[in-house]
């Protein structure tokens, strides 16, 4: 795009769209403004207040970007499809790039895209999906890419979500790294520094109570692991809630405690007590609980479908990757992290070497190289890609 002022002399601005904030969207937002700083605007937009589906606490304010909420006090699925276009439209109107984070196959999103895109704008897809996210349809995903024509450009969680939207017709567009990413130094300050024995140390679940979580087969799972490691079992800290609550606490045996939803603060001071997150989904684009944790040096045990392994999670050495549908597998990874911890140290240790993976500087990146494709930001997107590989 370049980075020279405009013949009225104002600098090019750069719009970052979500459906709400919480931490994790302003953590992107912030570091994309403090990269561009002085060559670029940030304009933070996001639709609603809140979200049915999401129960995200409400940052603070955003720093060094121009936040506008579309609809202040509105969830975001009381929103219609047309007073979603006409609000976006006038707010990005002023918008020489524009980085879509809102699910594409929404209807107002891709007549947005479409519009925008005729309007001249650089059109930037940000997407966490990936092929094995469900199954698939020929003709639908002939059809998406169709509809994906107008963006010029992705950022992407990894290399599963890298390989679907080439799949998807951008194999000769640019393609860079840093979707799902965070604030490792928030989440650090926000855990404290407590200090925890290691007898002292259990599993942790973080996350909605909902089906595709698959929390049946880690109970399950742990179940199995208590019967493996009798009177050395470590308990399991389950942080959240949704419509399986009471399903769950019913299924729940001996070890096994409910917390309720927890904000972010209190979501890192539990991080930072675990001996290992437990993430073991069906289903799961990324899975930024990951990121968390490896922020604080804490292993996890993942299931195969779970994006973040991509990058952070190497087998056998920062976690355990495991078949979701396998409660055996599942107690014998928990009962691997469970039992030395000299071993654990080793797994803690790599953990936090790898972190850095998951930082929200590589999202900085990503927009820093599609905004000045001549920039060494785009060295550092290349680089990041390789580290992604070689796990």
């Amino acid at each position: 795009m370049g980075e020279e002022t405009g013949m009225d002399g104002r600098l090019p601005q750069v719009a970052i769209l979500f459906s709400q904030f919480a931490g994790y969207h302003v953590d992107r937002v912030e570091a994309a403004a403090r990269r561009l700083a002085g060559r670029a605007e940030v304009l933070a937009v996001e639709y609603a207040t809140t979200s049915e589906t999401y129960a995200w606490e409400r940052p603070g304010e955003v720093a060094h970007a121009r936040h506008v909420t579309l609809f202040p006090g509105r969830s975001y699925e009381t929103l219609g499809a047309f007073e979603k276009y006409r609000a976006a439209m006038n707010a990005l109107r002023g918008a020489d790039m524009v980085c879509v984070g809102v699910p594409y196959s929404e209807r107002d999103i891709i007549a947005l895209s479409w519009r925008l895109a005729a309007a001249g704008k650089t059109m930037v897809m940000m997407t966490d999906s990936k092929f094995d996210d469900k199954p698939r349809s020929v003709v639908m995903e002939a059809a998406k890419a169709r509809l994906l024509k107008p963006y010029k450009a992705a950022i992407v969680a990894g290399v599963r979500q890298r390989e679907y939207v080439r799949f998807l017709g951008f194999g000769d567009k640019p393609v860079m790294p840093g979707y799902d990413t965070i604030d490792l130094e928030r989440v650090r300050k926000a855990a404290g520094s407590e200090a925890v024995r290691w007898e002292d140390r259990d599993f942790l679940y973080v996350g909605r109570f909902v089906g595709k979580k698959n929390l049946p087969v880690l109970l399950e799972g742990y179940a199995r692991y208590r019967e493996l490691a009798g009177r050395t079992a470590r308990g399991l800290v389950m942080a959240g809630d949704g419509e399986l609550a009471g399903m769950l606490k019913s299924q729940a045996g001996d070890g096994v405690s409910f917390t309720g939803f927890l904000k972010a603060g209190e979501v890192a001071q539990a991080m930072a007590r675990a001996l290992a997150l437990c993430l073991v989904s069906t289903e799961e684009q990324w899975g930024l609980v990951v990121n968390e944790a490896s922020a604080l040096g804490i292993p996890a045990i993942v299931s195969t479908p779970v994006g973040a392994r991509d990058a952070l999670i190497r087998n056998g050495v920062t976690g355990h990757v495991v078949d979701p549908h396998a409660p055996e597998e599942i107690a014998r990874a928990m009962l691997a992290l469970s039992q030395s911890e000299q071993a654990w140290q080793r797994f803690k240790e790599e953990t936090a070497a790898r972190a850095p993976l998951g930082d929200v500087e590589h999202f900085a990146d990503a927009v820093e190289a599609l905004f000045d494709p001549a920039g060494e930001a785009v060295e550092k997107c290349e680089a990041l890609w390789s580290a992604m590989e070689d796990n």
